[in-house]
């Protein structure tokens, strides 16, 4: 424990000295339409576009592949990026970046496929390097070609991280590369690119942003910076993602629900983040389950263990959500605001089980959750594994728990077929994920 609380204590003083470089950001309506002066004027002459099959065939990217088409950048294109970036996909990204001559990236998608590209650029930098050779902190020797993020959903705030989170799938784990080399030259917050995205995505992207911002805060890492963008995004979630999720075309709901997803990264990132992530990650792994949803299900009741060590903390966080009066104690804040946050979970038709979860699978996502958090993570209240596998099994399955229509069991996928063309056609309009 004391040997913990000392690395984790080293871990908040890099935080405090490390210079975090800061991207080019162009926000608002439209503002993917600036990114490709932007590239000329950095001289980036052969990007490797890296998204989905299912944004591509929603053309999402195609006007900004036919400008830089225009402006005889072509851009050589990667769809294939599954919901859960694997060490596969990387490998196949980086075989599509070398066959294109690229100098550069383009990351057009949710927070898959931003760390599918960040560890794509760390792998053509470094290619002596494996991905699991360059798990952990600052193991990225060479710094990646310059890199630009564009979101298109609101709630990873990978654009922001200095990490890229992949799936293991030889090993069934989540591996995560962490160095300030990872983080972009450019990022593009357009909320033009997210309406109509479904209510589901909506709701899973903002929870996980949510979890974010809580767990930056509640930790024992937090510096002033990262403490205040916690804040900010607790505020925004609180007032905008009810109401982005009412109304997917809401354009200003969009927006500060991008910027808030922004900040609970910039937060996060210097910070790090707790034990819903960690057991988020090994449920991920076991069944597919999104994070975004994952992060969800977990967060009240890790809440409620942590509870007796930061009751100030989440005190602060309910005052950030508008939660109590001016009298109400830290003791009742804390409480109100765990209960907000189920309420949220309801509102927004998450379920109050783990549909797949088996008992049998139990002692292995916690030990998995474990191996992720220790000793890395500075949470508040230090779990037993005891404390782990209690907390499973009160979120076991019963039949008086709704499942939620938007909660499927899948496994992680592989990467899959060819690069796509790199020569884009048509117009686009986005009305989906």
């Amino acid at each position: 424990m004391l040997l913990m609380r000392a690395y984790q204590r080293l871990l908040q003083g890099l935080a405090l000295v490390l210079p975090f470089p800061q991207p080019r950001k162009l926000i608002g309506a439209g503002a993917l339409r600036l990114l490709p002066p932007q590239m000329r004027g950095r001289r980036w002459r052969r990007p490797l576009l890296v998204t989905n099959k299912q944004l591509l065939q929603l053309r999402l990217p195609q006007p900004l592949l036919a400008e830089l088409e225009r402006a005889g950048r072509p851009c050589w294109v990667f769809d294939r990026v599954p919901e859960n970036p694997t060490i596969a996909s990387v490998e196949a990204g980086l075989q599509a970046y070398r066959a294109g001559h690229c100098d550069s990236l383009v990351a057009v998608g949710g927070g898959s496929v931003i760390d599918c590209a960040k560890a794509i650029g760390a792998r053509a930098a470094n290619p002596w390097l494996s991905c699991r050779a360059m798990e952990g902190l600052f193991r990225v020797i060479l710094p990646p070609p310059p890199l630009a993020c564009v979101p298109t959903t609101a709630g990873s705030g990978s654009e922001a991280s200095i990490a890229a989170v992949l799936t293991d799938g030889d090993r069934q784990r989540k591996l995560a590369i962490a160095d300030l080399k990872l983080l972009p030259a450019i990022t593009v917050i357009d909320p033009e690119l997210m309406l109509g995205l479904p209510p589901a995505i909506t709701a899973a992207g903002g929870l996980d942003a949510l979890t974010h911002a809580v767990e930056a805060y509640i930790g024992c890492s937090g510096t002033p910076f990262s403490n205040r963008r916690a804040i900010d995004a607790i505020s925004a979630i609180t007032r905008w993602l009810p109401r982005a999720h009412a109304n997917g075309d809401d354009l200003e709901a969009r927006l500060q629900m991008a910027l808030a997803a922004h900040a609970a990264g910039e937060a996060f990132t210097r910070t790090n983040v707790g034990y819903a992530h960690a057991l988020a990650h090994a449920l991920g792994c076991f069944y597919g389950i999104p994070h975004g949803l994952a992060n969800a299900l977990v967060l009240p009741s890790v809440l409620r263990f942590s509870l007796p060590a930061c009751e100030h903390r989440l005190a602060a966080l309910a005052r950030a959500a508008e939660l109590g009066t001016d009298q109400t104690s830290d003791h009742d804040l804390a409480l109100g605001f765990i209960s907000w946050v189920v309420a949220l979970n309801q509102q927004l038709g998450v379920p109050s089980s783990i549909q797949p979860l088996r008992s049998v699978d139990i002692p292995r996502i916690s030990a998995d959750a474990f191996k992720e958090a220790h000793p890395a993570y500075p949470v508040p209240r230090v779990m037993r594994r005891s404390d782990c596998e209690a907390l499973l099994t009160q979120l076991l399955p019963d039949a008086a728990s709704p499942s939620g229509a938007w909660f499927q069991s899948t496994p992680p996928a592989e990467a899959g077929s060819p690069p796509g063309e790199s020569s884009p056609r048509g117009k686009q309009r986005h009305r989906g994920h």
